[in-house]
């Protein structure tokens, strides 16, 4: 019931936002009591910090997928990943969430952390990257999508995301 109340969090906010998102509108799509939602999570912040840390592992996942090709193939598909998280609203979902006050979320884990960096390796054909590396390349990707979001052109982004692995691979 635990992961089902969480699941019903996260349609809620994606379809809701933050704004709208509320416990009742998360027992409602979950189809239980109002009170079973504060028994398996205790509190609103601690609900939106299972949703955020599901987010983010879904984002993690559909990642690695798509670095899982190698070369432009790889690029292109992690490009695609960027662009479709930030039409779903699952980037803003999960921003909305990091910038909440009181929403404790879990730090990347080092295997989460190696993971990517050794995709980026494998795709590109590269040594893996450092783990200082691997988080300042996720935070580049979370910045092409904030610009994104924030309405500049998808070229000038994809531009600017194609510039970054190739200052990599230089």
């Amino acid at each position: 019931m635990k992961d089902k109340i969480t699941s019903a969090a996260t349609r809620v906010l994606l379809r809701e936002g933050l704004q709208g998102w509320s416990i009742d509108l998360v027992a409602a799509e979950a189809g239980c009591a109002k009170g079973l939602v504060h028994y398996h999570h205790g509190s609103k912040k601690v609900l939106l910090a299972a949703v955020a840390a599901r987010i983010e592992r879904e984002r993690q996942t559909r990642r690695l997928d798509a670095l899982s090709a190698s070369g432009a193939e790889a690029l292109d598909r992690l490009w695609r990943v960027i662009e479709r998280e930030v039409g779903t609203g699952a980037w803003a979902a999960w921003a909305s969430l990091v910038a909440e006050p009181g929403i404790t979320l879990p730090a990347a884990d080092a295997t989460e952390t190696t993971a990517f960096a050794s995709a980026i390796g494998r795709a590109l054909d590269l040594p893996a990257l450092g783990a200082d590396d691997a988080r300042l390349a996720a935070a580049a990707l979370d910045g092409f999508q904030l610009a994104l979001a924030r309405g500049v052109p998808p070229d000038s982004v994809q531009e600017a995301f194609h510039r970054l692995w190739l200052a990599l691979l230089s």
